[in-house]
């Protein structure tokens, strides 16, 4: 069996690119699965190379199947050739909302992460249940993945009584966020919510605690991923974010997914190499095309049961997380759970059909 893994190894999404592969890497290496050949093209989170690539994956390597792409932007490049081509792809992280939307699903596409719905809108009502944080001010990647993350955001935010001071859209690759971190001075509010990711939440992240900005930070959980929470250091600390995997899970099965990840890697493992291992988990039990919808409940995720719905999203746990220092080990910590979060069931701000 081929597997092309059509993810990020170089640009701002590296890391995340390198996390998945990693996570598809070591299920192959320690699960007793039968053999197969990856075959690794980096997309660099440009679409109009990762469609080239992806061309390349399908028509010269002949691939079986496919796990990426890690960018929004991507995802929504390649869709149309992958629902032609009939090769199953397995979405790690991509979580644009329209994806699988019933108006976009294809039958050649799976998703394992959370879309942009399911972990950022219910945590607009969980502010307003924990915090007296009333007024929010966001701030996100100008790209698909990062507006469709504070839009969500935003919905239920508002629809729990909550109202938004403004929102600032860097563009995706910002090296200088102080103009930006300027203008959120000017605009206030009780707290920030954000969407960064990879490079840029390091960046972000740093210079936040460098302009001494007053109003808490809380976003995504993109925004703090474990493996370059080293790289922040305390500016991170305090930070409270939502999705749907964190390494601090006390479940048999994380743990035992936590141990082999350092282990193998040096590092924690973060919510993208949690979904490259439960891709390659979810290949080696189907193993044909037709068998894939119906197999992820015969699995065991390190983030807790999952199963995929109608249009082959993921129904999944989130959660919510606070940076803390443990034993001198900067880390998420666990604060709250919503099991079995559905599209569907968040869906209903924008999708009206």
């Amino acid at each position: 069996m081929k597997i092309g893994l059509l993810l990020p190894q170089t640009g701002v999404d590296a890391t995340q690119g390198t996390d998945a592969a990693r996570g598809v890497e070591l299920y192959f290496r320690t699960a007793h699965a039968r053999p197969v050949q990856l075959v690794k093209a980096d997309d660099q989170a440009k679409p109009e190379i990762a469609l080239a690539k992806l061309r390349q994956l399908v028509e010269g390597e002949r691939v079986d199947f496919l796990i990426g792409p890690i960018s929004s932007a991507v995802a929504l490049a390649i869709r149309g050739y992958v629902h032609e081509q009939g090769v199953p792809l397995l979405v790690p992280a991509a979580f644009t909302r329209v994806l699988t939307s019933p108006q976009h699903a294809s039958p050649n596409i799976f998703r394992l992460s959370e879309t942009t719905d399911q972990a950022n809108y219910p945590m607009g009502a969980w502010l307003m249940r924990n915090t007296p944080y009333r007024r929010m001010l966001v701030m996100a990647a100008d790209f698909a993945g990062g507006r469709h993350s504070v839009e969500a955001f935003m919905a239920g935010f508002r629809a729990a009584g909550g109202a938004i001071t403004g929102e600032i859209y860097p563009p995706f690759d910002t090296s200088d966020f102080k103009p930006y971190l300027r203008e959120a001075a000017a605009l206030g509010g009780d707290a920030v919510y954000a969407w960064f990711a990879g490079a840029d939440a390091i960046r972000f992240v740093q210079q936040y605690r460098q302009a001494e900005l007053t109003l808490p930070l809380t976003g995504h959980s993109a925004l703090t991923a474990d493996t370059i929470l080293p790289r922040m250091g305390d500016a991170a600390l305090g930070i409270v974010s939502v999705g749907a995997y964190s390494p601090a899970l006390e479940s048999p099965e994380n743990r035992r997914f936590v141990r082999d990840y350092e282990d193998a890697y040096g590092s924690w493992p973060s919510r993208y190499s949690e979904c490259g291992w439960t891709a390659a988990a979810l290949i080696d039990t189907a193993r044909v095309h037709a068998a894939l919808k119906d197999a992820l409940p015969k699995i065991s995720p390190p983030r807790g049961p999952m199963r995929f719905d109608d249009y082959r999203q993921a129904i999944t746990p989130i959660y919510v997380t606070r940076v803390d220092k443990n034993r001198g080990r900067i880390a998420n910590t666990v604060i709250d759970a919503l099991p079995a979060v559905a599209q569907e069931a968040t869906w209903g701000w924008w999708n009206r059909s």
